[in-house]
């Protein structure tokens, strides 16, 4: 595993994305500035969000970009050089949003519970309410299926007209969400219980053994490997047993990492301001 490029934004970063397609990543700052890079590493947009972004989000071919504002709470939809399209006000401030693949709906959920599906034109498709706001929402890409999960005790999975499929009250803190394209690889972080896979047609889950406790984790397309990063600053690539195949120690914590489809490179975004580009060891 080794660094291809790195990047910097002039104050500290507070998210990215990567359009795993193209490799694009779509990061935002702490002065609420937003960005785009190419595979590259070479800057491709830069402009000032309205107000404070509290997250975004982007189709997996780079086309759409989405960011949540808590100023007179609203989602904001972006052209592919980040100007705004179209802004949609909520009830509620935005806790948590996500950009199907192909950038045809965005699924918003808000402070008051409330699950939002809206079409690229801003137009509202359905709701749905939780027991409790959800802070992680993830597409399935391959199926019309989407999870969303609390900061504690709850993950939840809707079908493509908001009804629930099934849901399951999990004992523990829930620091991240991410899917595999066909929803057999579900992966939480949880700081009491570690790393936990569930599967898309079924409210069961298991528990993947780790070396040291993570607070990020995302899988391959296939689901055969999962990239994680821990506390102590180590972005590791894992097979699907939690086995490392590949780690590298950064410098600063890490606050965001996404993998590219094929599990052959990752960004990842450190709390200090960098990104880096990182290229991974293909499977044995």
């Amino acid at each position: 595993m080794h660094i291809t490029w790195t990047q910097s934004v002039a104050s500290p970063l507070r998210g990215l994305r990567l359009a795993r397609e193209g490799e694009a990543v779509f990061a935002w700052d702490g002065r609420n500035d937003l960005f785009l890079f190419d595979r590259t590493g070479t800057l491709q947009a830069q402009r000032p969000a309205p107000s404070s972004v509290v997250s975004a989000g982007c189709s997996e071919d780079g086309n759409a970009f989405v960011i949540a504002l808590s100023q007179s709470p609203s989602v904001c939809w972006l052209a592919p050089d980040l100007a705004p399209l179209w802004v949609r006000p909520l009830p509620h401030p935005a806790t948590a949003l996500a950009v199907e693949p192909l950038g045809d709906r965005l699924a918003v959920a808000d402070a008051g519970g409330t699950l939002h599906l809206i079409d690229s034109r801003g137009k509202s498709l359905w709701q749905a309410s939780t027991p409790r706001a959800l802070h992680h929402l993830s597409f399935v890409p391959e199926k019309a299926i989407l999870v969303g999960a609390s900061d504690f005790g709850l993950v939840v999975c809707f079908g493509s007209t908001g009804e629930c499929l099934w849901r399951d009250g999990l004992v523990a803190h829930i620091s991240s969400l991410a899917s595999n394209g066909d929803g057999s690889c579900l992966l939480l972080t949880c700081f009491s219980d570690g790393l936990v896979r569930y599967r898309a047609e079924e409210a069961k889950h298991e528990r993947i053994v780790l070396d040291a406790a993570c607070h990020l984790a995302v899988p391959t397309y296939t689901g055969d490997r999962l990239l994680t990063a821990d506390r102590q600053n180590r972005i590791c690539l894992r097979d699907d047993k939690g086995t490392i195949q590949d780690q590298l120690t950064l410098d600063s914590s890490i606050l965001a990492a996404s993998l590219a489809s094929l599990g052959d490179s990752a960004v990842v975004g450190l709390s200090n301001g960098p990104l880096h580009r990182l290229e991974l060891q293909r499977n044995r």
